[in-house]
This record gives structure tokens, sequence and C-alpha cells, in this order.
């Protein structure tokens, strides 16, 4: 029998949208609704606080290596919420590749390649932006490079015709998109109060 892959929700988005916020409100409901769920959180972020923000095209594959091992590791779940995914590696790829060198640029083709074989495993939300970076001493910290990250996803999905669902709003709307895109049915009953829990009669599970 074929092994069973997790469902895998990409929010994609530049830095400083809201998508681990997203991504961790999602995990938390359809945990409570019975789902095996989990957050992979993007790998970009520990490699950055290692060793700083990449400067060369070619850490590219480092990047995406590590994100493709994190989705590996939750591969006992049902459903995983990525707020990163390897098909962007191609995205910042193009952001640091120079184009006079011939090695960059078939470092440049073999991520669009990788980007194009992943492509097809998730389910692709975008978040614009609506409000001003957050400087965290991680990621890219001026408004300018966050926008250009923005196009450059944006763009990237449009000119590949991928599809994808744009969410917005706060965070209980974009919850709400999600949901309604995805599917979203409880598995279990929740309980909703301490009496419901004291009465022990198999009610609802915890």
């Amino acid at each position: 029998m074929a092994e069973k892959k997790p469902r895998k929700i990409a929010i994609l988005g530049g830095p400083g949208t809201g998508k681990t916020t997203l991504c961790k409100q999602l995990d938390v409901d359809y945990s409570m609704a019975g789902y095996i769920s989990d957050v992979c959180l993007e790998f970009a972020r520990s490699y950055i606080a290692w060793y700083g923000p990449p400067k060369s095209i070619f850490e590219q594959f480092l990047l995406y290596e590590g994100q493709k091992r994190r989705e590996e590791e939750l591969s006992y779940c049902d459903i995983i919420f990525c707020d990163n995914a390897t098909i962007l590696n191609y995205v910042y790829g193009l952001l640091t590749c120079d184009f006079k060198n011939p090695k960059e640029v078939y470092a440049l083709m073999k991520l669009y390649e990788w980007a194009m074989r992943d492509l097809p495993e998730y389910d692709i939300f975008y978040v614009p932006r609506e409000f001003s970076v957050e400087k965290d001493g991680i990621r890219y910290q001026d408004d300018q490079m966050a926008l250009a990250v923005d196009t450059k996803i944006r763009d990237f999905l449009d000119l590949m015709n991928v599809p994808y669902t744009v969410v917005s709003g706060d965070l209980e709307t974009r919850v709400r998109i999600v949901k309604e895109k995805i599917g979203f049915v409880e598995k279990r009953k929740r309980c909703t109060s301490v009496f419901e829990l004291s009465k022990g009669n198999g009610s609802c599970e915890i």
C-alpha cells in the first residue's frame, strides 16, 4: 500500500505578514477538532539566526534541504501548516542570483526545477502585506526589502499560473478563509466548560 502523506498547507508571503501566527492558530483548531496536525516552521529563520542572512544563491540549497527535512519529520500528521515552502527557495534565489555568472544561473535553474517538482504537494495561500515590518533581528529588516520579497512571491505564483487563495483581514477572518477552502469537519466534540469536563460521561474528548 502507498504510504499516506500529510496534506501540506503552505501559508506564503513576505516576512512579517503574520504567516506563523495564522499557522499556529490553524494547528490549534484542527488539533482540537481531532486531526493529527502540526506547524512546520520556516527553517530559514533558524539558519539566519545561526549564520546570518544568506548572501549566495548556493545557500538556498542548504535552506531547501533544511525545509524539506522539517516537513518530512512531520510525515505522521494528517495535515501540516507551513509558514514557508520549498518552492520559495527559487524565489529567494532570484533575489541573490548574479545573472552574469553561468554557475549561479545554472543553480537558479535547478532551484526552479525543484520548485516545480514540489509544487503539487501544497495547498497554497498567499498573505498580503497589511502592515509594516516588525523588526525582530532575524529576517529582512526594512520595508523596501520585505516588499520586494512580497512582489517576487506573488509574481512567481501568477507567472507560473499556480492556483492560490489570498488570505487577508484579521486573524479570525484569515482562519475562516483557510478553513472554508480546505475543509473543516470536527472529528470529536469539544469540551466547552469545566462543568462539562467534570461530568465524566464521555460526551467529549480532550
